[in-house]
C-alpha cells in the first residue's frame, strides 16, 4: 500500500453494505489515489473473497466476536466501516456487544474515523409505543454509546433506509388481482427505500470523504422517497398489469409470521407507516443527508429498480 493512501478497512465487504463500498471504490479512480480498502470477512478463501482480493482489495478474517481478531484486521487504519447483522444472532445483547466491539477496537487501534452502520431508536422515537423493533434499537443503543465515548475519534452514522427488495415480496395476488397489502393508514404515507447494494456505498465513501465535517453526522441513507401509492403506480407500468394497494390490519399482515417475529416485524412496519421510518417530516429534509453523497452520484428510482428486478411473480 502506498504511505499515501489512507486504509479503508470495511466489516461485511461480501454483503450489500460493505460490498457497495468497495463496487464505488473500484469505478472511481479519484478514490482509489486517495485510499486502500482491506474487506473483512469470515473466510478469505471464499470465492466472493478471492475474486475481491483479484481486483486489489485486500481481505483479512475476522469474527465479530473475536474482539483480538478484529483488532490485529483493523490495525493500521484511518478509518472503518462497521456493520452488524441481527438476523443472523436474533438478539440484541449480542448485536450490542458485536457493535461495541467493533468500536473498541477502532478506538484501541487509533483510527480517526469509524462510520457505523445505524438505525433509527424505535422505541425512543415512537414514546415507548413501538418496544419491539429489536434489530433497530440495538445498532441505535450501540450509536449512542459511539457517541458518548468517542472522544477524539470523528464517528458518523450511515442509517439506511428500508431494502427495496423488501417492497417486493409485499405484492401477492388478492381474488386474482396483485395486490399491496400494508398495515399502514393510507396510500399517501411516507416511504423511504434503499437499493443497498447500489446506494449505499455512495454515502459511506461521501462521509469518509467528508472527514471532520461528518463528525457526528447521522445520515439518512435513501435512494427514493415514495408512497405506497406511487409503488402500485409504478409497478402497473412496468409489468402491464393493474396493482392495487389495500390497508389491512397489524393482525391481518402479520397472521402468517412465525410466532417469535410477529412483533419485530409488525411494530417495523408500523414505524413506516406511523411515523415515517425516521421519525415525522423526514422526507422534507432528505437533502441535509444527500449532501453527503459522492460527487456525482445519482441514486436509484423504485421504477427503475422495477424494471431491472423482475420477474415480478404475480
Amino acid at each position: 500500500m502506498s504511505p499515501t493512501k489512507r486504509l479503508l478497512t470495511i466489516f461485511g465487504a461480501t454483503g450489500n453494505q460493505g460490498g457497495s463500498i468497495l463496487d464505488v471504490f473500484l469505478a472511481s479512480p479519484d478514490l482509489q489515489n486517495k485510499y486502500a480498502l482491506r474487506g473483512i470477512t469470515r473466510d478469505p478463501s471464499s470465492a466472493k473473497s478471492q475474486a475481491l482480493a483479484s481486483k486489489g482489495i485486500e481481505m483479512v478474517k475476522a469474527e465479530l466476536n473475536d474482539f483480538d481478531s478484529m483488532k490485529t484486521a483493523i490495525a493500521g487504519s484511518y478509518g472503518v466501516f462497521g456493520v452488524t447483522d441481527f438476523w443472523s444472532v436474533m438478539d440484541q445483547n449480542i448485536e450490542i456487544q458485536q457493535g461495541k466491539n467493533i468500536f473498541q477496537a477502532s478506538k484501541d487501534s487509533g483510527v480517526k474515523h469509524l462510520v457505523f452502520s445505524a438505525l433509527p431508536y424505535a422505541e425512543k422515537l415512537t414514546g415507548g409505543k413501538l418496544p419491539h423493533v429489536d434489530h433497530f434499537d440495538g445498532k441505535a443503543k450501540v450509536a449512542e454509546y459511539i457517541e458518548a465515548n468517542k472522544k477524539d475519534m470523528w464517528a458518523s452514522y450511515f442509517m439506511p433506509a428500508m431494502f427495496v427488495t423488501f417492497a417486493k415480496t409485499q405484492v401477492k395476488p388478492v381474488d386474482g388481482v396483485p395486490t399491496l397489502a400494508m398495515p399502514f393508514p393510507s396510500d399517501s404515507i411516507a416511504w423511504p427505500l434503499i437499493d443497498p447494494r447500489a446506494d449505499s456505498g455512495k454515502y459511506i465513501m461521501g462521509i469518509f470523504e467528508g472527514g471532520a465535517e461528518a463528525n457526528g453526522a447521522s445520515v439518512h441513507a435513501v435512494s427514493t422517497w415514495t408512497t405506497p401509492r406511487q409503488i402500485v403506480a409504478d409497478l402497473s407500468e412496468v409489468v402491464g398489469k393493474e396493482v392495487v394497494f389495500k390497508t389491512i390490519t397489524g393482525d391481518e399482515w402479520a397472521k402468517d409470521l412465525p410466532q417469535h417475529l410477529k412483533a419485530e416485524l409488525l411494530e417495523t412496519m408500523l414505524l413506516v407507516g406511523d411515523y415515517s421510518y425516521y421519525g415525522p417530516g423526514a422526507e422534507k429534509k432528505q437533502a441535509e443527508s444527500d449532501r453527503w453523497l459522492v460527487p456525482g452520484a445519482k441514486k436509484t428510482d423504485f421504477k427503475g429498480w422495477a424494471q431491472s428486478h423482475g420477474p415480478w411473480g404475480f
